[in-house]
């Protein structure tokens, strides 16, 4: 059941037409310059694939950068404003679920931009999205149906991200998909994000402040690449990104399995009349 519901949040998304907007007034700078990575150390070279690290630095010279590690991570949940998530932090099953709790953190403790060590900066042009008037910038995937996080913007103490990370809960082991491990981290990720946003986009208060911005795929891809390093995947996520990658081929080969099913069990059954008959 948890894992319908999942593949339900997971294709139902945010409609399309709620929220695309790029078009806030640009006033005064928010959000300040400096942008977030994170890794288990210092030590990049650990990385699975190559890393956008010096990238980012060589594309904005004049940011702050500040590469997050496990420790440093740790010690700042444990400040009193995040201790409450402590627990919540440390009962992850995954690393990577973690990760997705300490990015928001990060980005409401700081403000700024995070971007994950698979994620490149396309051109100069991020000074252009942080100069709006906004308290939280997030994109769209691929599909343009669910939410993306290996790239966040944010002013510091965003009322946004302060609302996203009140809702987050300890899960119980009954509330976990222990069968297909890729789903139940996009469920503290990607699906979760999904959720709490579309969820607030029809709450008066969002609409009247207008401080979320959330861009289409095409318009995310005009800052950011995204390489899908996946260092966190096991089988079964390789297996549905497959499926995403090439959908028509899974659905054929999905529709002629269900035909031969169908034909064997139909097979089976004439074979027995005919032989009640004889």
């Amino acid at each position: 059941m948890l894992i319908l519901l999942t593949v339900n949040d997971l294709l139902y998304g945010i409609d399309l037409r709620s929220f695309d907007k790029e078009d806030l007034n640009e006033t005064n700078r928010k959000i300040p310059e400096i942008i977030h990575q994170m890794w288990k150390t210092t030590d990049l070279s650990t990385y699975p694939i190559n890393n956008s690290h010096n990238k980012w630095k060589l594309f904005y010279p004049n940011y702050k950068f500040i590469l997050w590690t496990d420790k440093q991570i740790e010690e700042l949940i444990l400040k009193n404003d995040y201790k409450y998530l402590y627990s919540i932090y440390k009962s992850y099953f995954y690393s990577i679920q973690r990760a997705d709790l300490a990015r928001l953190i990060i980005l409401h403790s700081y403000g700024g931009i995070y971007a994950d060590l698979d994620v490149y900066p396309q051109d100069t042009n991020l000074d252009k999205l942080i100069l709006k008037n906004a308290s939280f910038i997030i994109g769209r995937s691929s599909t343009d149906i669910c939410l993306v996080n290996h790239f966040l913007i944010s002013e510091k103490h965003s009322n946004i991200l302060n609302s996203i990370l009140r809702k987050i809960f300890q899960k119980s082991f009954f509330n976990q998909i222990y069968i297909l491990p890729y789903l139940e981290v996009f469920s503290t990720g990607s699906i979760f994000l999904t959720n709490i946003i579309r969820n607030s986009i029809y709450c008066k208060s969002l609409k009247e402040n207008s401080k979320l911005i959330i861009l289409s795929h095409n318009q995310l891809s005009n800052y950011i690449f995204h390489d899908a390093g996946r260092s966190w995947h096991l089988f079964d996520g390789y297996l549905i990104n497959q499926i995403d990658a090439h959908p028509k081929i899974f659905f054929s080969f999905l529709t002629i399995f269900i035909l031969f099913i169908f034909c064997s069990i139909r097979f089976n059954k004439f074979c027995k009349i005919k032989y009640r008959f004889k």
